[in-house]
């Protein structure tokens, strides 16, 4: 699949903002419980500020992959159905939530309506990642990215991002709580590394449809694409199959553990074994992480192959492989009646 930049900004953004309210508001969730003192008024609105200039931002980054930009408000027309459409609901309603709470906490006007309205944005956040993640993992033509494996490290990495982008904070104003995130940000940067991992090495073992299979044939009469299907390139042979990508993958995807995983394990060791924290190693590990994903973003885009590919022979040579038993004995059956 072509990779849309426009949704690799957005996941970049969402990411972040989303990311780094779930902790910011987590830690004044728990003085509800009598547990800790919570955050300074001005660091609370500080990341909030930051939370939602980047989901703003990042959904008007995203409305550059329509289409028709100007009908972008129909999206939210199929929440019943689509994932993309409870995608732009529960983002839009975080970003709007998000800004009462912020005027709400300014202006000290009730601490129960602050809470309220604090929890009503965090389960909207998390909403807003899990149906993002959810419109790959449910496509069921791009094998590589229908699974669960996608949802979780997805939220992994929105988690990476935005423990990682808290503990700058939290180190900045002198917080009681940059150990804490240190450890959070190794933990899930870690679990993410191990799904991520898993994704890859699921790909050896995917059994790919076969044209045999498309056409509805029995394997034991072999079909192949002699040709193509089109004498020049059109809309599904470029945005469906990145041929210029599929030769830059073993490049890109070595780089994209490096930086999204590799090199932030190998600083937050460094500053558990010597106990150096200063600004430069945490703003190197959030800027790893956040480079590290936006390969890895590219990567995933890239690494997708539709089912459509068959079509015009750009499918994996896996895909026109022979697989004894699936159709075999099938007998080939045409008739006006179906």
């Amino acid at each position: 699949m072509h990779p849309p930049i426009s949704l690799i900004f957005f996941f970049l953004t969402a990411g972040t903002s989303i990311g780094l309210f779930i902790f910011t508001y987590f830690i004044e969730f728990l003085t509800l419980f009598g547990k800790g003192q919570g955050l300074p008024k001005e660091v609370v609105l500080l990341s909030g500020v930051i939370s939602l200039i980047l989901i703003g931002i990042g959904a008007i980054g995203a409305s550059f992959h329509l289409g028709h930009k100007l009908r972008a408000w129909k999206a939210i027309k199929r929440f019943n159905t689509s994932w993309l459409s409870r995608e732009a609901v529960f983002s839009g309603a975080y970003g709007f939530t998000l800004l009462i709470y912020l005027v709400l906490k300014y202006f000290e006007v009730s601490p129960f309506l602050e809470h309220t309205f604090g929890i009503i944005t965090w389960i909207l956040g998390i909403l807003s990642g899990f149906s993002t993640a959810m419109i790959y993992a449910s496509n069921k033509f791009v094998l590589e990215w229908n699974t669960g494996i996608t949802v979780i490290y997805y939220l992994l990495m929105y988690l990476m991002l935005g423990s990682s982008a808290f503990t700058i904070i939290s180190y900045f104003y002198n917080l009681p709580y940059t150990g804490t995130f240190l450890f959070l940000t190794f933990l899930f940067v870690l679990l993410g590394f191990g799904f991520r991992l898993a994704f890859n090495i699921r790909q050896f073992y995917i059994k790919r449809p076969t044209l045999n299979e498309a056409l509805n044939l029995p394997h034991n009469r072999p079909i192949r694409v002699i040709d193509k299907s089109s004498t020049t390139d059109n809309y599904c042979t470029t945005e469906f199959y990145y041929a210029k990508g599929k030769q830059m993958l073993p490049t890109f995807i070595p780089l994209a553990y490096l930086f999204t995983f590799i090199l932030p394990l190998f600083l937050l060791i460094y500053v558990y074994i010597t106990g150096t924290v200063n600004m430069f190693l945490l703003s190197t590990i959030y800027l790893s992480i956040l480079v590290g994903s936006a390969i890895e973003r590219w990567c995933f885009f890239v690494e997708g192959n539709h089912v459509q590919n068959l079509f015009y022979g750009l499918y994996p040579e896996e895909g026109y492989r022979l697989r004894k038993g699936y159709m075999e004995r099938k007998e080939t059956r045409i008739s006006l009646y179906g």
